[in-house]
Formats: C-alpha cells, sequence, structure tokens
C-alpha cells in the first residue's frame, strides 16, 4: 500500500479521497473505467460518488442494478473478476455494450455492520487478467473506502435526522431545553428564538426569563428551584410570552430530570417548550362547541358515513324521549313516522347527495309512540378526499308553530268576530268555483243586508251589535248545505254562495232565509227584532261570468230590494244591470268633466218682494254632455253623491261662486250675495268645510257676510254639522236651512241654532193653493221667522196665485221661474244692471 492510507487520509475532503483513489486503481491496473458507487432505492440502483474514464474524471450517472455484474460483485464478500466474454454473460446490462466493456473487477464496499452500502469497480475494453497480489491489493483499497462511504452516509443521515428534528420543531413550535443543574448551563435548540422572537445570538435563560409575562418569570423561577433543591424531579406548567397575541405567545413547558451521560451523578433537567396558542384556541373552541351542541334548542344528531348514529344532545333526548345510548349505532329511521312515502326519502337522499344539503319538513315519532312535525335540516360533511365522512341533521320540533301557522291561516282567511270567510277568501273560493261550474252546474250568490242595524248599534251599544253579528252568522251557517260557503261580506252585509238550485229554488230559499234571521235574538236578556234584505244573483251553468260582476249583481239586487221598502227579496235582472252600468257610464263621463273643467255654474235670483229687488242669487251647477246633453243636476248629484265625487263637484261651485261674485262686486253691485249648496257628504273631518270656506271667500277678496251656506235640514240633524256651521257663522258667513217643510223639520233647530234663512221646499209651494192647512203652515213660519230674525225664502214660485198667496202673507224673499231660472253669470249681470234703477215688475201682488 505503500503511503496510499496516510496520503488518503490527509487529503482534505471526501471528493479527493475518491478522486485519489480512482487514480491510484487506474495508475496500477490500467483499467478504462474506474467506478465508486452507493446503492441506493433500497440497493435496487447503483448511484456513481466518482467517475474515471481513461483517467480523466467524468458525469456521475445511475443505473439498475438488475442484470449487471455489480449485481452478482453485491451478493459476494470477496473480489468479482469476470476476466472475458462480459457482454455474452450479461446481455440485458446496456452499458457494456454503449461502453465497450470485456471484463470486470469489482468489490463490494461494506459498512462496520457488514451492510453494504456500495461499490468499487474497474471495468476493461480488452480482456484482462488480475493477479493474486492485485486482488489483495484491490481489497484492501476498497476496506478504506466502504470506511470513508460508511461514514459519510452515517453522517448524512445524522444530519438529515437533525434536520428533520429542525423542521419538526419548527412545524410543532417546538423548543427543547437541557438546564445541568450541579454547573447551572442552560443549552436551548434553535427554535427558541423563534418562540420568542429574538435573534437566535441572544437566547440564553436570562432572555427567556426576561420575554415570560412577569408573573409566569416569577412561577417558573419558583419551580425550577424546587428542581434544584432536589423537592421535585417533573414539572408541567404553562406560561405566557410579555408579548402574546391571539394566535402565538403561549408556551407549554414539560420537563424531567434525569441523570447526565456525559458526567458521574450531573443531574439534568431535559425539557421541552412548545407554543401551544393554537392548540388551546382549538381546545377552548371545541369546549365552547361542545357546550353549544349540549345546550342547543335545536335537536343534534351526528352520524358516520354509513348514517348510523353517532352522537345527539340533550335537546334531542328530550325532543324525542330516546337517551344517547339507545340511539349509537342506530339508523335514524327508528324515528320514522311512516306518514312519508318512500319516494320522499328517496328524493330527500338523491338531494343531499347532489348537493351536500337538504332542508324541509318532516314527521318524526317520538319513543312514546306520538307522532310530531319537525324541521330538518341535513348537511354531509366530507373529507379532503371529497368522500362523505359524516351526516350532521339539525331537527326543530315545529308543533307549535304549526298550530299557530294554523291559525293565522285561518284568521287571514275569516273574519275574526263570527269566524266566517272574510271577503278576500270569499273572492277566491267564488273563482274557483266559477271556474268548476261552468258547463256543469248552477251557481246563485245570495247578498244579505242588515236593516237599520246602525240603530241597533246606537240604541244597545257596539258590543250588543257584534253579539247579533254572532248569532246572525249562526242562524246562516245552521242552514247551509256542505257545498255552500257563507262569508260576512263586511260590516252587517253576508254573502252566500249556493250551488245547484234553479232561480225559482233559490228564491224560495231567500224567502225562507229572510224569515228565519227576521225571528227576534235574545241577547243578553233583550229581545233584539231585525229585518233583512236579500238581493240574489243568479248564474245558469251554461253562462260565463267574472266573480267581480257575479258580486256586483248580487249587491245592485240588494240595493233594489232595500228600495223596496226593506224586508224584501230582489232578484237581479237586465234591467238593473242597465241601470247600473248607465250610471257608470255618467259616472265615467262626470269624472272626465270635472277634470277638463266642463262643468258650469247657473245663477238663479233670489227676490226681495218689499223693495222688488234682486237682494242674491243661488248657485247651480250645470252639466252639458256631448252626448247626452243637459244632464239635470237631480240625475247627476246622487251619482256623485254615491261614487265619491260631490265635494269634488262642491269645492269646483264655492270657488266658481267666489270668482263670479267678486266680479259682480267689481262692476259695483257689493250688495249681492251668493248661496251655494252642501251636501252631508262634503261635511266630513276629511273634507274640512271649516277651512275651505273660509279660505276661498279669502282669496278672491270678498266680505264673509257675502257668501251663504245652503243645507238641508235633515243634514242639520248631524251634531256634526251644526258644530262647522256654527263657527261659519261666526265669522259672518250666512247660514240657510233648506228643503224646509219636507217632513223632517223641526222648529228646535230654529231656536238652537241660529241661521240666516229658511227656504220653503218647491214641493210644499206646488200644493199651497189647494191645501189650507199648507197656506196656515206657510204664513205662520214667515209670521215665526220674522219674530226670530230669520228671513224665509219661497223657492220654486211659479204661479202668479202662489206669488200673490206668499204676498198677502208678508213673506220675505221669492225664487223661482215666475222671475227667472238660474242663468249663466254675464246674464245675471245684465239683468242687474236693467232692474238696477227700475223696480222688477212682479204682477198682481198686493204688498
Amino acid at each position: 500500500m505503500d503511503l496510499s492510507v496516510t496520503r488518503f487520509y490527509n487529503l482534505q475532503s471526501t471528493e479527493q479521497r475518491y478522486q485519489y483513489t480512482l487514480h491510484t486503481l487506474y495508475q496500477r491496473l490500467k483499467a478504462e473505467h474506474c467506478v465508486i458507487g452507493k446503492f441506493v432505492n433500497n440497493g435496487s440502483q447503483v448511484k456513481t460518488l466518482h467517475y474515471l474514464h481513461d483517467g480523466q474524471l467524468r458525469d456521475n450517472f445511475l443505473y439498475e442494478l438488475a442484470g449487471t455484474p455489480c449485481s452478482d460483485a453485491k451478493e459476494q464478500n470477496y473480489v468479482c473478476l469476470i476476466d472475458s466474454k462480459l457482454q455474452q454473460l450479461y446481455p440485458k446490462d446496456e452499458l457494456l455494450n454503449v461502453l465497450d466493456i470485456h471484463s470486470y473487477l469489482g468489490v463490494t464496499l461494506r459498512a462496520p455492520d457488514n451492510k453494504a452500502v456500495g461499490i468499487l469497480v474497474c471495468m476493461f475494453n480488452e480482456p484482462f487478467t488480475v493477479s493474486d497480489k492485485d486482488k489483495q491489493w484491490f481489497l484492501e483499497l476498497s476496506l478504506i473506502v466502504a470506511t470513508e462511504l460508511s461514514h459519510n452516509l452515517e453522517m448524512a443521515a445524522k444530519e438529515l435526522l437533525l434536520k428533520q428534528l429542525a423542521k419538526g420543531e419548527r412545524i410543532a413550535k417546538l423548543c427543547s431545553w437541557s438546564w445541568y443543574i450541579t454547573q447551572n448551563q442552560h443549552w436551548f435548540s434553535h427554535q427558541m428564538s423563534s418562540l420568542l422572537h429574538i435573534d437566535s445570538n441572544e437566547a440564553s435563560f436570562d432572555c427567556f426569563l426576561a420575554n415570560l409575562h412577569c408573573d409566569d418569570s416569577q412561577k417558573l423561577t419558583k419551580e425550577l428551584e424546587l428542581v434544584r433543591q432536589g423537592k421535585i424531579n417533573k414539572f408541567d406548567m404553562l406560561v405566557s410570552h410579555k408579548n402574546m397575541s391571539a394566535t402565538q405567545g403561549l408556551l407549554h413547558i414539560v420537563g424531567e430530570v434525569e441523570l447526565s451521560d456525559e458526567h458521574v451523578n450531573e443531574r439534568v433537567l431535559r425539557a421541552t417548550l412548545q407554543d401551544v396558542t393554537y392548540t388551546s384556541s382549538l381546545n377552548r373552541q371545541l369546549e365552547l362547541t361542545n357546550v353549544v351542541f349540549e345546550n342547543a334548542s335545536e335537536a343534534f344528531m351526528i352520524t358516520d358515513h354509513r348514517n348510523k348514529i353517532m352522537m345527539v344532545n340533550r335537546a334531542f333526548e328530550q325532543q324525542t324521549g330516546y337517551c344517547a345510548a339507545e340511539l349509537y349505532g342506530e339508523d335514524p329511521a327508528i324515528l320514522s313516522s311512516g306518514k312519508q312515502p318512500k319516494q320522499f326519502y328517496k328524493s330527500m337522499w338523491q338531494h343531499l347527495q347532489q348537493t351536500g344539503f337538504w332542508k324541509g319538513e318532516i314527521y318524526n315519532r317520538r319513543k312514546n309512540g306520538q307522532v310530531f312535525p319537525e324541521e330538518l335540516t341535513l348537511n354531509a360533511v366530507r373529507g379532503d378526499d371529497g368522500k362523505i365522512t359524516n351526516y350532521v341533521a339539525i331537527f326543530r320540533d315545529i308543533s307549535n308553530w304549526k298550530r299557530n301557522e294554523a291559525q293565522l291561516t285561518f284568521y287571514a282567511n275569516h273574519e275574526a268576530l263570527t269566524g266566517l270567510l272574510n271577503r278576500r277568501s270569499f273572492m277566491l273560493s267564488l273563482d274557483k268555483y266559477l271556474d268548476k261550474s261552468y258547463g256543469f252546474f248552477n251557481l246563485s250568490l245570495v247578498f244579505i243586508g242588515l236593516d237599520r242595524f246602525k240603530e241597533v248599534n246606537d240604541i244597545f251599544g257596539p258590543e250588543i251589535g257584534d253579539k247579533v253579528l254572532i248569532a246572525v252568522a249562526d242562524r246562516l251557517q245552521s242552514t247551509l248545505k256542505r257545498k255552500d260557503i257563507v262569508s260576512r261580506y263586511g260590516g252587517d252585509e253576508f254573502a252566500l254562495l249556493i250551488q245547484q238550485l234553479q232561480s225559482d229554488q233559490v228564491i224560495k230559499y231567500a224567502q225562507q232565509l229572510k224569515q228565519r234571521l227576521s225571528e227576534p235574538y235574545m241577547i243578553d236578556e233583550l229581545t233584539i227584532e231585525l229585518t233583512v234584505s236579500i238581493g240574489v244573483a243568479h248564474l245558469d251553468a251554461k253562462n260565463k261570468i267574472h266573480g267581480p260582476t257575479l258580486v256586483r249583481n248580487a249587491a245592485h239586487a240588494l240595493s233594489s230590494a232595500k228600495k223596496q221598502g226593506r224586508s224584501c227579496v230582489a232578484l237581479h235582472d237586465e234591467a238593473t244591470q242597465s241601470a247600473y252600468l248607465k250610471k257608470i257610464k255618467y259616472r265615467d263621463k262626470l269624472k272626465h268633466a270635472l277634470r277638463t273643467d266642463a262643468l258650469s255654474v247657473y245663477y238663479q235670483p233670489v227676490i226681495c218682494i218689499k223693495t222688488s229687488k234682486i237682494i242674491k242669487f243661488e248657485a247651480l251647477i250645470r252639466w252639458f254632455d256631448d252626448e247626452f246633453g243637459t244632464v239635470s243636476p237631480a240625475y247627476f248629484i246622487p251619482i256623485a253623491e254615491e261614487f265619491g265625487l260631490i265635494h269634488l263637484i262642491g269645492q269646483y261651485v264655492l270657488e266658481t261662486s267666489c270668482r263670479d261674485l267678486a266680479m259682480v262686486h267689481s262692476k259695483g253691485f257689493k250688495d249681492i250675495s251668493f248661496s251655494i249648496n252642501r251636501s252631508i257628504n262634503e261635511f266630513q273631518s276629511s273634507n274640512n268645510q271649516m277651512a275651505l270656506i273660509p279660505e276661498s271667500i279669502e282669496r278672491f277678496g270678498l266680505p264673509y257676510h257675502a257668501l251663504t251656506v245652503e243645507v238641508t235640514e235633515s243634514m242639520a240633524a248631524n251634531k256634526y254639522t251644526w258644530r262647522v256651521l256654527r263657527v261659519l257663522r261666526k265669522k259672518g258667513i250666512q247660514i240657510a236651512l233648506d228643503d224646509f217643510c219636507t217632513g223632517y223639520s223641526s222648529l228646535s233647530n230654529l231656536i238652537e241654532n241660529q241661521v240666516d234663512f229658511v227656504k220653503i221646499d218647491k214641493s210644499f209651494m206646488d200644493s199651497m193653493g189647494e191645501d189650507r192647512n199648507k197656506q196656515i203652515m206657510v204664513k205662520y213660519l214667515v209670521d215665526l221667522g220674522s219674530q226670530l230674525g230669520i228671513k224665509v225664502i219661497a223657492e220654486g214660485v211659479e204661479q202668479s196665485d202662489q206669488l200673490q198667496m206668499l204676498c198677502d202673507f208678508d213673506c220675505h224673499l221669492i225664487q223661482g221661474f215666475i222671475f227667472s231660472p238660474a242663468k249663466p253669470i254675464q246674464e245675471c249681470l245684465q239683468m242687474l244692471k236693467k232692474y238696477q234703477q227700475v223696480p222688477i215688475p212682479i204682477k198682481q201682488r198686493n204688498c
């Protein structure tokens, strides 16, 4: 070996030693290929560590061991020599062909435990024979190389282990700590600097204590003192970094004392420090989750991937009556009520598998057999591989909710007082019946109105009124057949839908119903007597009609029954419908006239008998339509009242009259005043006449006394109306009672409520000539007015004998065709100019 061993170990690196070895082989054996390789991949391959070709260093390579001479050499403990026919012996070794190798010399490199770790090889391009002396030298050289390779592999393994340990500490946020107690020396692994957030050079025990929270630093110092004194040999504690956050800084220290391997009787504390902030947070979350799970009001159930029950919470036990131990390992089907068909569960599972979620209502059975409704929410939990690992079910008992829902549904569809269907629900049912009845059976809609029910409320109070309505509803329900339906349509009106009767049968039924409902009602020891009016709309199976139209027809029939004198039954016919349609057409025309300012105001003069002068005019609305011509106020005013247009007409008359009167005053006739009529529907709190009338007067600069507000005496019986009139009169606006002597007259109205004018109705004038009683009444009224300071206006004066009587009675004012009908404002102005100086010629008067 000469100086080979000494020189080998004097070299600085393994690389140089391997290079020296192969150059020595090349010089001595003249081998074209010299290789040092190590076994890798469980010995199935060789990776060259150093490769010399013709004395020159070449790139390393990796080759498969199977089917090569190295495979045989690996199994031997001696030098393997194949001096010829190498390619024929190993035909699968392509490397031999590529390098044109014909002879082989190799030996396995083994570790001290005889484990094969590599191989030393020389390969020749020609057949080559090696002497025994060279073999021995080759073998001894391999032992030196094997020692080097084994040492390197061991060091590499240790380095890998250290790297893995360091990586493990880094991942686990773990640090190793050794305290040599007698020497009082501390050693920390590299991860300590990361745990304390300091430079690696600063990691010391004092630095460790300084970076802990003050209380924890003192606690750890006391614990270590007990270890030093030998009072304890192990400890386990939590300490926190002084800059602890929600994600880091909570340190778990576990330490135990052991004897040192290096020093006899030397006690060493071996400890680990681990940042457990995240783990501690997870544990707290887990504890909180468990608290929520156990104390949740909803019932929870968790099953495995086979849908076997794993966990249930306390609410689940209370809800089902099963304890957890009875359910573990069971299929949730144990709760099945059998109310849902198999297709329901099949559809549920298909949806759950496809989407991972299902929610719906289901009926389950408690342990005691009781079936109850639940709201069920299912979630499929999947693992990292996407496969389902668990199912989570949340159950909520909705028994109370279902009961409340049923009640809400009932009250949404039924009227609260009587329990009958309300209008909305009745109309929905009506539409369904109309669809079904067409071509199959007759339908009849019966509308019932309680006559003078308002008087019952006014006399006995609303509580008794409500009890009457309930009693009426009970009687109606007792008369119905199974397929018929009844509704409290609104207020004191009820609606019945009757099937499969002819029109004459329906009328007969309605008559019987009227008689039944008109029987006395015994309410709280009171006997309440009522009559009812009934309207019937009949629909043959062959006809088709919309629900609102059928309701409208029945309502018209009810209106007709009431107009006949109440306590009547009326059947809707074409004439009624035609009249209604005509009324609707007039309504729409009237709306258009109001929008387009197509109405006009005419004025009829009022004349003082004593002076023969015009002292005022009454404003009267006029309407001329392109289609209908002149429409009488007697016709369109009731339509305006019925459809809520009267307040628009009244406001139009008010503003037009004030504007025209201001123009009359500007022409010098400042003593002239105007009268405007007001309807009962205009005296509503929502239509504030106390503000509207004065505002119009003021806008046109008129004095308050220039305007007279006329109301019918029947309307003035209303307390609210008188309250408004008193406010207006206090401002100076004059008040007139119209239609006096028409049957509702009350002298107390003249005494208790101050008015300025009383108007005797035209109907009273028409028969005064032949009726002495009326003559006496008119004279008495004129005398009474004179004594009370009230001027009496006789309207509708058309005949000379009427005028003569009024003159004889000393009537104050007259109004009628005997002098002039109502005329446009310009003609009225001409009339004033004409009779400004000349008295009005009133014939046959002896005044």
